[in-house]
């Protein structure tokens, strides 16, 4: 696994794509603009959203990781735009 440094979280891109029970991959928008933080740098420190957390960011500002065989994205505090809350 990959840490975050300075003021950047590691995200998950969400719902970008489903495989079926046959294996086949389909493309699913319903939560394409939605990420989940999976790492947080050691200077987010005011308002840190907690990792597992659902975020909407702003895609132009994402640097795209690859993990192994895992698609990960590094973005920075500023440009997490909110943090998704389930009622």
């Amino acid at each position: 696994m990959i840490e975050a440094a300075n003021k950047n979280y590691i995200i998950e891109a969400l719902g970008q794509t489903k495989e079926t029970a046959g294996g086949i991959i389909i493309q699913n928008t319903d939560e394409t603009e939605l990420a989940q933080i999976v790492s947080i740098g050691p200077q987010v420190t005011e308002n840190a959203i907690p990792v597992g957390s659902r975020v909407v960011v702003n895609w132009g500002s994402v640097v795209k990781i690859k993990v192994g065989r895992k698609e990960c994205f590094v973005i920075h505090a500023d440009h997490i735009l909110g943090v998704v809350k389930d009622d």
